[in-house]
C-alpha cells in the first residue's frame, strides 16, 4: 500500500493558517492594487491582469467570513488554478492573503478530518506542524457554481 504525499503552501489570514495543495498554485505575487469591478460579489475586490487574462482578486478573509484583509507589506496574492467538475471548467483566481508562510509535505493519514457538521465544504481537515494548527483547503470547493458563473460572466463582460 502506497502513501500519497502532498505538498501544501501555507498562508495566513489574521492569526489563522491555511494550506493549499501546491498543485493548484500558479504563482505568488506581491500585492498590486486591483482594478475595481462594479456589481461584483462581496468578496471580489476587483480584477488583476495575469499573463494574457483578467482574473478576479478575492479577499480570502471576506470569503471565509473573517475580517477583511488590511494591506500590509507582507500582503501577497496567490494565483490559483481551480477546477469545477460539475461545470466542467478550469479557471484561475487570485486570492489575497495576509502573508505566505512556507511549504510542507504531509501524507493523507496525518490530515485529521473535521466532522461535516462543523466545517465548511472547502476545508479538507487540519494538520499540526511544530505546534501550528493548519486548515487544509480543498481549493476546488471554495467557490460554489453560482459564484464561479458570476465571476466568469463579469470578467467576460469587461474583456
Amino acid at each position: 500500500m502506497s502513501v500519497e504525499i502532498n505538498s501544501y503552501l501555507t498562508f495566513k489570514l489574521g492569526e489563522d493558517v491555511f494550506g493549499v495543495n501546491v498543485a493548484r498554485v500558479m504563482e505568488i505575487k506581491e500585492y498590486i492594487t486591483p482594478k475595481p469591478l462594479p456589481q461584483s460579489l462581496p468578496f471580489v475586490t476587483g480584477v488583476i491582469e495575469y499573463r494574457d487574462e483578467v482574473i478576479p482578486l478575492i479577499d480570502t478573509s471576506i470569503k471565509f467570513g473573517m475580517t477583511p484583509i488590511q494591506v500590509e507589506p507582507s500582503t501577497c496574492i496567490i494565483v490559483l488554478q481551480l477546477t469545477n467538475d460539475v461545470l466542467g471548467k478550469t479557471y484561475r483566481v487570485a486570492i489575497l492573503v495576509d502573508a505566505v508562510s512556507d511549504v510542507f509535505e504531509a501524507d493523507q493519514s496525518s490530515v485529521k478530518t473535521i466532522d461535516d457538521d462543523y466545517r465548511p465544504g472547502y476545508i479538507l481537515g487540519t494538520y499540526t506542524s511544530d505546534n501550528q494548527f493548519i486548515y487544509i483547503l480543498n481549493a476546488d470547493m471554495v467557490f460554489n457554481q453560482k459564484e464561479i458563473i458570476s465571476m466568469m460572466d463579469i470578467i467576460t463582460n469587461i474583456k
